[in-house]
């Protein structure tokens, strides 16, 4: 075996063995000598290297082919989020990052992860991470683990200890048209049913409606209200396409579908006292909104006079 702990680096030589099992004297890591597996979540495993005895002697192999690095480090960042410790994942965004990898490897993992171990969904955690993504290309390179590593690590704390999201199947309909599955998520949305919500847009995206017309579905939901708790929920929305524009449209089932139980239970500003008294502000926010394609109009044909007057 590696004569370094793979935690923290501390020479196994002054540990001590005990029934077969390996202690590291620092933190107490704990590896099975015959193989260097760890009992430890918060360590690795030991490198270890295979003997062979020819004649009486033992022969150390010092050059056992090369592991799967890629396969090896998805699997610990999973370890890292799921037992929520901050140096596996950020060891193995490293790790990903000197195999070469394309930082969607990461991304993809934190996407399923903290859209899949949360009840509660599409949190301020998937935000941070896809606003991490977003910045990627504008960081130096020594700089883009680190930024992965923060919305990573978010991502796991706001998941640690809660339920986890189970995907709800897609209705076994022939109904393909979209304003169709608008009008059923609306509907479900304004009585805050978002079991129902959720099922109607997991199978709009399975029966292939077109992502444009997803996107139509979804803030047609997130706006009917006013100010959705405090605009979040829109801003979660933009963010769950921001985040499919990095890792394609095939997990649009899994993502878009965390967003419904934050929109189906969120404050609505139209029931709060501080936007009805003293003034109705939300009426008068539902008459701007009738007024507002007018004003449109009237706006690009002055624009366009301002540009002819050039």
């Amino acid at each position: 075996m590696d004569n370094r702990c793979p935690h923290m680096g501390f020479p196994l030589d002054r540990g001590s063995v005990k029934n077969g099992i390996l202690t590291c004297h620092w933190h107490h890591a704990r590896f099975d000598l015959s193989s260097g597996g760890t009992f430890d979540p918060f360590a690795d495993d030991v490198r270890s290297f295979p003997i062979s005895v020819v004649d009486g002697e033992v022969w150390v192999n010092l050059s056992p082919p090369v592991a799967d690095r890629i396969g090896r480090w998805s699997r610990r960042l999973e370890d890292g989020l799921e037992h929520n410790i901050r140096l596996v994942i950020a060891k193995s965004v490293l790790g990903l990052t000197v195999a070469d990898t394309d930082y969607r490897v990461s991304l993809k993992i934190g996407a399923h992860f903290g859209t899949t171990y949360s009840d509660q969904g599409w949190g301020q955690a998937m935000s941070m991470l896809t606003c991490t993504a977003n910045i990627l290309s504008e960081l130096a390179d020594e700089d883009r683990p680190r930024a992965l590593y923060q919305g990573l690590r978010h991502v796991a704390s706001e998941c640690a200890g809660r339920p986890s999201r189970f995907l709800v199947d897609s209705l076994p309909t022939r109904e393909r048209r979209s304003e169709v599955f608008k009008s059923w998520f609306r509907g479900f949305i304004e009585v805050r049913d978002n079991e129902g919500a959720e099922r109607c847009l997991r199978t709009a995206i399975d029966v292939g409606v077109p992502p444009r017309e997803i996107a139509d579905i979804v803030f047609a939901g997130a706006t009917d209200s006013i100010y959705l708790d405090a605009g979040h929920v829109v801003d979660f929305c933009n963010k769950a396409f921001e985040l499919l524009d990095h890792i394609g449209w095939e997990h649009a089932s899994q993502v878009l579908t965390s967003l419904v139980h934050g929109m189906a239970t969120a404050r609505r500003s139209e029931e709060l006292n501080s936007w009805r008294n003293p003034i109705d502000l939300s009426s008068l926010v539902h008459q701007a909104r009738e007024e507002l394609p007018t004003l449109y109009q009237e706006g690009q044909e002055i624009r366009e006079e301002w540009y002819r007057n050039i």
